[in-house]
């Protein structure tokens, strides 16, 4: 398998990292082909109801030995398949449920932030107020379990941004600016991070192009760009180049470096 030719190991004012699936093998492999390159790695969770979904506890201590070994960070991508904001509450204990196993297991990797969806779907009955009202109920739940309200970085997706404002004051949790899901929202991610800069943890940083997200910066616009050079330029937080492939790390990692 390829590997990275150059380290970018403290290049960066912020911290600059790629998920867990740019190989596909078990976490610990990515972590082991990317660790010597990069200062953090989002570890991603998308399923927690399926069998064997999660890492065993070797996985975890293996991963626990390579962040000593290359001096790394994490940040944990939450399950995507649960919805703290749905109106059944056996659902919302189960979210918590679900999210919960996957915080308590990761707690020894130390994670700078663990990053959240809550989704939106504008057909549900009683619109944005209603979810908003169940969104509580569940953030409150998540929060009970004893958790740091800052460690906890809700997602820009592809509904307004201004949707979650009430969400993140109510309870002084952190943002995850996804550029691309907030440029799909035809939003301005430049004028997202200056509202939001103050709760900004990280920055998930991919392409969009031809409404495909998640691909090779290289395929941005130029005057896209100019406006994300401005945003790394201010931020010193977690910058996770969010592809799911080495040809896409490759040349997102080049031409950054190239542009930078």
């Amino acid at each position: 398998m390829k590997s990275l030719e150059q380290s970018f190991k403290n290049f960066y004012p912020f911290r600059i990292g790629t998920t867990s699936f740019i190989y596909p093998d078990l976490y610990s492999e990515n972590v082991r082909k990317l660790g010597p390159y990069l200062d953090e790695i989002e570890l991603l969770f998308f399923e927690s109801r399926e069998p064997g979904c999660f890492p065993s506890d070797f996985e975890i201590n293996e991963l626990v030995r390579l962040k000593e070994e290359f001096n790394l960070s994490f940040n944990v991508h939450l399950p995507t398949d649960v919805d703290l904001s749905t109106p059944d509450p056996t659902e919302r204990d189960t979210a918590v449920s679900n999210l919960m196993k996957v915080i308590d297991m990761t707690r020894p990797l130390d994670p700078v932030t663990y990053t959240l969806h809550i989704p939106f779907d504008s057909e549900r009955p009683g619109g944005e107020a209603l979810w908003r009202a169940y969104s509580i109920k569940g953030i409150r739940s998540l929060l009970a379990q004893g958790l740091n309200p800052r460690l906890i970085s809700i997602e820009t997706l592809m509904y307004p941004v201004n949707f979650l404002k009430p969400l993140l004051d109510e309870f002084d949790l952190s943002m995850c600016l996804d550029v691309g899901h907030v440029i799909l929202g035809s939003g301005d991610p430049l004028a997202v991070y200056e509202e939001f800069k103050e709760r900004i943890s990280i920055i998930h940083l991919h392409a969009v192009h031809k409404g495909c997200d998640h691909v090779s910066l290289d395929l941005f616009e130029p005057q896209m760009f100019s406006k994300i050079r401005s945003i790394l330029k201010d931020f010193s937080g977690t910058v996770s180049l969010e592809v799911f492939s080495f040809n896409d790390l490759e040349r997102s990692l080049n031409y950054l470096r190239d542009v930078f």
